[in-house]
């Protein structure tokens, strides 16, 4: 994996994780609501997209 592709999955993933926080935090603030659920399941999509786009070497 070149430094550009570490440099990117680093960065992708810091974004997932502070959107994460976020929405923990609001979760423990507010409690569970719909809204909150559905950013859990969008985080997660995000986050197995970005990590599985990333793995995979470039086809050359």
């Amino acid at each position: 994996m070149s430094n550009e592709h570490r440099t990117v999955l680093g960065l992708a993933l810091a974004f997932t994780l502070l959107l994460g926080v976020f929405t923990i935090a609001d979760l423990v603030d507010t409690g569970p609501t719909p809204l909150s659920l559905v950013s859990l399941i969008v985080l997660a999509m995000f986050a197995f997209g970005i990590i599985g786009a990333l793995r995979q070497p470039p086809d050359r």
